[in-house]
Order: structure tokens, then C-alpha cells, then sequence
């Protein structure tokens, strides 16, 4: 060999790219956006129950907010739900005694006209915004019915035991009654329909949707502060804290 480097005596090979991408590659560049580095690290220091991360998420900075596929699940109910009758079966009131499916349909008749009557004496005075406002109620009390029911249903599926809790019991209600309301509203705004003086007086499914994603948003937040294990969090503000005190005194010293 020569005491000087020749490189026709090295051996060489052609340089292609390869098909594995080496996990260096996947290392976030710190340097290169350091504020966008230490944003979505904040997500990694909070802990939440795993229940919590079924029905909400958090975003990359840490903020609590609603699960999309939740969202769709709920307006799957709505879609199979919206334009649907009331369900009535004839009741046993004991001692021989029922009650048909007849006499529940004129009660809720009875009780849909008591909805119109009422609403009748606001149209008085600017209509328009009496018809806007039974609107969005009845929109809400949509939102609220699916996502009770999308828990509801949810809830059903991951019972293990026969014996249903009394809090799922007191959601079964809650789901029917929401579901009557929601129907009596829609019957009565159909029945009020040119009354409203509006163009429009139907339920959007894009409404109930945004509905449905504030009501959610609320409860994320709500939960959020309710179970949230920041501990990570604190430490890192803590540890910042520190390090700019440190940096200030290195500067003034």
C-alpha cells in the first residue's frame, strides 16, 4: 500500500436510496421549530382515564376537545332516529286494566296542541324570533336525545353483568324522555310552520351537528377539569421557570 491515499484502491459501490427509513428520520427537529416541539410535548405530559380518551381527545397543545368519530356515531342515531313516530304499546295498568295504544296517541296529540297553543300566544311580537328560538330548542333536544342514546348504546355493549346499574337505568329514561320531547317539538313546528313568518323551519342535520359538538366540547372541558393529571405539565413549567430564572441572572451577572 502507498503511504499516500489513493482512491481507486478503495473498493466502491453505487449510492441508491433505500426502502427502510431509518428512525432517526421520524426524530422531531427540534431546532427547527422549537415552539411547535415544546406545544405538542404538553400532550404527552397530561394523563387522562382511558374512558375520557374514548368519548374526547386532546388536541397537540393539550386542550381538551370532542372525538370526531364520537360526533359521527351520534348522527348515525340522528339519521336512523329523525322522522320516526313515537312508540306506543298497550300498557297493563293491573286489576284488569290497560291502557291501548289508541288512548296514548290522542294523549300525545293532546299534548303536542298544548305545545302549539302555547307558542301561539309569543307570535304576537316579532314572530320571527319566537320561531328562531323554538328552533334551536328543538335542535338542542335533538343533539341531546342521539348523544344519550349513542352513550346509551355504548354503554349497553360494554356491560359484562345482567344486572343493569341504576345510573344506566336513569340514562334509559333520560333517552326516552329527550326522544318525546324532541318529537312533540318537531310536530308542533310543523303544525306552526307559516306562523313563523320564516323561510326555513326545518331541523338541518348540520345544525344538530354543531349542537352536538358544543355539548360535547362542554363536557370534554368539564371532564377535563374534573380528571386531569397534569402533574407532567406543571413540571415542565416549573422546570422553564427555572431555567429563564437562571438564564436572567447568568445575563445580569
Amino acid at each position: 500500500m502507498s503511504e499516500y491515499f489513493d482512491p481507486s484502491e478503495q473498493e466502491t459501490k453505487e449510492l441508491v436510496p433505500t426502502n427502510h427509513t431509518p428512525e432517526s428520520a421520524y426524530v422531531p427537529d427540534t431546532n427547527g421549530d422549537p415552539e411547535g416541539t415544546e406545544a405538542r410535548a404538553v400532550k404527552a405530559s397530561i394523563v387522562m382515564p382511558d374512558w375520557w380518551h374514548r368519548k374526547f381527545r386532546l388536541t397537540d397543545d393539550g386542550k381538551p376537545t370532542f372525538n370526531p368519530t364520537v360526533v359521527a356515531g351520534v348522527m348515525a342515531v340522528f339519521k336512523e332516529k329523525f322522522g320516526t313516530a313515537p312508540f306506543f304499546a298497550e300498557i297493563d295498568l293491573g286489576n284488569g286494566k290497560t291502557r291501548t295504544v289508541e288512548e296514548q296517541q290522542i294523549d300525545w296529540d293532546m299534548l303536542v296542541n298544548r305545545i302549539v297553543d302555547g307558542v301561539q300566544v309569543l307570535l304576537g311580537v316579532d314572530p320571527q324570533s319566537t320561531g328562531l328560538n323554538i328552533l334551536q330548542l328543538a335542535t338542542r333536544t335533538w343533539s341531546e336525545f342521539c348523544s344519550v342514546s349513542y352513550e346509551y348504546q355504548e354503554s349497553m355493549s360494554a356491560m359484562k353483568d345482567d344486572e343493569i346499574p341504576e345510573w344506566l337505568l336513569e340514562r334509559e329514561q333520560k333517552m326516552l324522555d329527550l326522544g318525546r320531547k324532541a318529537r312533540m317539538l318537531t310536530q308542533a313546528i310543523e303544525a306552526l310552520d307559516n306562523s313563523f313568518g320564516l323561510k326555513d323551519t326545518k331541523i338541518h342535520d348540520y345544525r344538530v351537528q354543531n349542537a352536538v359538538e358544543q355539548r360535547m366540547q362542554r363536557l370534554a372541558e368539564w371532564n377535563f377539569k374534573q380528571q386531569a393529571d397534569s402533574s407532567g405539565k406543571v413540571e415542565r413549567e416549573l422546570n422553564a421557570q427555572t431555567t429563564s430564572h437562571m438564564r436572567d441572572i447568568l445575563n445580569n451577572a
